[in-house]
């Protein structure tokens, strides 16, 4: 017969064990290790105790007093741990390895009624702490189960001298095993519980809403998410009833749901199956979501589990991408992309349909001239304003974007035939009459315009890019002929594009090929006919093109950023050529450079210039810049200190063409200058009493009153030599006292002119 001591014993092992399985499937929680390794402990202590007091060895004293320390402290440190009070393994060890040399010291070193006097206090004290935390955390089965449990140890104090002993009586040791057993028994549902809720939580605040179902449609579990959209207070409310799919109507929950049994019955759903539709909850508007489905056994049943996921968000966001990568973000029309994939699209429907269309490409005329002088500020709004303007003379099936900087785009659909060019006109002119207008800032005069290239796509099965090319092609045609007007595509107008590009890419290549080179035009004094200054005029032969005159590829350079590699070049070619020329032993005339509004703005100018003059060991006052009108009525916000700074060291400063921007003499005043130029359509015409000589008076008085020096240009005859010196013109410049020439021909020049040389036509000079 087997004593009733170890079935006990046995009792609390098959507990321990059964702990540790529930810890094995759910290895997070670890109460219930430390709760299997407490009650193994204890069923390993109370067998080789009950076996010390009958053999009397000794190492089976020292195992049952370790194994009593391994239990006190894992039981404590499992109740611990509900608390999310977590110990490493160490400081278990070093606990359990305490409590046992404290018993020890006491059972071995006193007597063995004081050691178990101790072992029960420290049980009953566990227990009892264990009691009390447990049914703080709201665990009333099991922190009962162990104020049980404290409750009989304390009575077995009156057993004292028995415990663990064979004499021991049946009840005291039934009833210590029935309450270590209630005991495992609520800790097994405690821990049955933490895994529950923990499942419950994650379900509880998943932010998916979630449905298990069986193919009958009836709700074996959901989470909250998935009530409120049901429309119930609680998710236990919903189970064991039949719910829809949150469709619109009965008939579409029907038909999804027909569709997911028969997936799952057909075959298990290994993989979730992704279904996207519109959501109907109970309460609220519909909203997109992705139905992820998947299928598992329970207890025979195939549940179908349902996990619905809101894509309102990650909707909104991908048509504001999708919005954002379509539209301009400026003036909120379409943009180049969006516009090439709906009249790719047009142009097939056109083909099918027997219509045409027309691309109309706007580009304003001056634009450039409006952002440099006012800002980009300013013509971001100019833009906006036209966009605007456009967008008032949309008619139903139009489609229009901008693609560009100042460019923009109109598609006329469904054109009857090619003959619709009156059509298409009219519609030209009405644009152009939207878009011209003239306004003032800052007390300038601005006007705007537009030039307008037009093409169809006549029988040809052309590609949407190819049509914006040729009405593109067609545009720049229009401003060639004076813009403000608009211009139709026709063969040939590819070829002058070409061109264009053609000189851009060799230009490209034509400083570091050595291409490029200086000429000098002498400038005289007008008093004395002495060389004074010489202008530096660029000029460039390519080996491809030939001569290419400046008139072509200085527009080219300045519509790319050539013009700031190829104005570098000349800044360092003059100031290079002007102390060779000193070197020399030359009393050289000051070099005027030309410099764009563009390469004037640059960050680096200033350090370029002061370096470039270092290098080549010249003082500043050898040479001198001439700036346009539109770069000095910019609003570049340092302008006024980086003149003042040129000025400051030394740098002459001189207004190119004088007259022809936009006729502000505020800068004049303003800034610190030289030399006034006075543009050559002035002195061109120059007679007595013409109203040209009337301007050029009045240019030169008011330059003087502002201690200014003025440089006539484009001297041609006697007779505006005579009237520019009659004026008091202070130098004088043109073809009739030399053209442009190569430095070696200016350096052979005499100094000075005489009167009769002044006269004489250059050739002779």
């Amino acid at each position: 017969m087997i004593p009733l001591h170890d079935i006990v014993g046995a009792t609390l092992a098959m507990l321990g064990v059964a702990f540790l399985v529930c810890w094995n499937a759910a290895r997070q929680n670890h109460a219930a290790l430390l709760w299997g390794i407490a009650h193994l402990a204890l069923a390993g202590a109370s067998w080789s105790g009950h076996r010390f007091v009958l053999q009397a060895q000794v190492w089976l004293g020292l195992l049952s007093t370790a194994l009593t320390g391994v239990f006190i402290a894992t039981l404590h440190a499992a109740s611990e741990s509900l608390r999310g009070r977590l110990h490493g393994w160490r400081v278990l060890a070093l606990r359990a390895l305490g409590i046992s040399l404290a018993v020890a010291a006491v059972g071995f070193g006193a007597s063995q009624m004081a050691g178990r006097l101790l072992v029960v206090a420290l049980m009953v004290l566990v227990y009892g702490v264990s009691a009390r935390f447990l049914l703080g955390l709201g665990y009333k089965a099991a922190g009962l189960a162990f104020a049980v449990k404290a409750l009989a140890c304390l009575a077995a104090v009156a057993e004292l001298y028995t415990v663990g002993t064979s004499f021991q009586s049946p009840l005291s040791v039934a009833v210590n095993g029935v309450s270590s057993a209630l005991l495992g028994l609520a800790l097994i549902d405690a821990t049955i519980h933490l895994s529950s809720q923990r499942l419950h939580n994650v379900l509880r605040h998943l932010p998916d809403a979630l449905v298990a179902r069986r193919l009958d449609g009836k709700v074996v579990f959901c989470n909250e998410r998935f009530a409120q959209l049901a429309g119930v207070a609680s998710p236990a409310s919903l189970a064991g009833r039949s719910v829809p799919l949150l469709a619109a109507d009965q008939e579409e929950a029907e038909a999804i749901a027909r569709k997911v049994n028969a997936l799952a019955t057909s075959t298990p759903l290994h993989e979730p199956v992704r279904l996207e539709r519109s959501i109907t909850p109970a309460q609220g508007a519909p909203f997109p979501a992705e139905i992820i489905f998947s299928s598992h056994m329970d207890m025979g049943h195939r549940v179908i589990l349902a996990q619905i996921r809101d894509l309102s968000e990650r909707k909104k966001a991908e048509e504001e991408r999708q919005q954002q990568a379509n539209t301009d973000q400026l003036t909120g029309l379409s943009n180049r992309h969006f516009l090439e994939q709906q009249l790719d699209a047009l142009l097939g429907a056109s083909r099918h349909q027997g219509t045409y269309c027309a691309v109309l490409l706007i580009d304003l005329d001056h634009f450039k001239k409006v952002n440099d002088t006012l800002g980009h500020t300013f013509g971001d709004q100019v833009l906006r304003e036209t966009a605007q303007a456009l967008l008032a003379h949309l008619q139903p099936g139009d489609l229009l974007a901008r693609l560009s900087g100042d460019e923009f785009a109109l598609v006329m659909p469904r054109l009857q035939s090619l003959m619709s060019v009156l059509e298409v006109e009219a519609r030209a002119q009405a644009i152009l009459n939207a878009v011209r207008r003239d306004f003032s800032h800052a007390g300038m005069g601005f006007k705007l315009d537009a030039s307008i290239g037009v093409a169809f796509p006549g029988k040809e099965a052309l590609a949407a890019s190819v049509l914006l090319q040729r009405a593109e092609v067609a545009m720049y045609e229009a401003k060639a002929r004076g813009r403000s007007g608009w211009c139709f595509f026709e063969a040939g107008m590819d070829e002058r594009l070409a061109g264009s590009l053609r000189i851009e890419t060799a230009l490209r290549q034509a400083v570091a090929q050595g291409e490029l080179l200086l000429h000098y035009q002498p400038i005289y004094c007008a008093r004395t006919g002495r060389l004074t200054k010489a202008e530096a005029l660029l000029r460039w032969e390519s080996p491809q093109l030939g001569w290419v005159s400046p008139g072509r590829f200085i527009p080219v350079a300045e519509e790319s950023s050539l013009i700031l590699e190829v104005g570098a070049w000349v800044l360092e070619e003059a100031i290079r050529q002007v102390a060779q020329w000193r070197a020399q032993g030359w009393d050289a005339p000051v070099v005027s450079i030309n410099v764009s509004a563009r390469q004037f703005a640059h960050p680096g100018f200033e350090a370029l210039l002061h370096t470039l003059l270092q290098r080549h060991g010249l003082p500043p006052r050898a040479i001198e810049l001439e700036l346009t009108e539109t770069l000095l009525a910019s609003d570049q916000e340092d302008l006024p200190a980086l003149l003042h700074r040129l000025h400051g060291a030394g740098v002459g400063l001189s207004l190119d063409d004088f007259g022809t921007g936009y006729s502000s003499l505020s800068y004049l005043a303003r800034f610190h200058l030289n030399t006034v130029k006075i543009d050559r359509s002035f002195v061109m015409n120059l007679q007595e009493d013409s109203r040209n000589h009337s301007l050029v008076r009045a240019i030169i008085s008011m330059a003087h009153s502002l201690h200014l020096q003025v440089v006539a240009e484009g001297v041609e005859s006697a007779l505006q030599r005579a009237i520019l010196q009659a004026e008091g013109c202070d130098y004088l410049q043109g073809y009739l006292l030399g053209r442009p020439m190569p430095a070696e021909q200016l350096h052979a020049r005499p100094l000075a002119l005489t009167e009769a040389q002044m006269l004489t036509a250059p050739e002779a000079h």
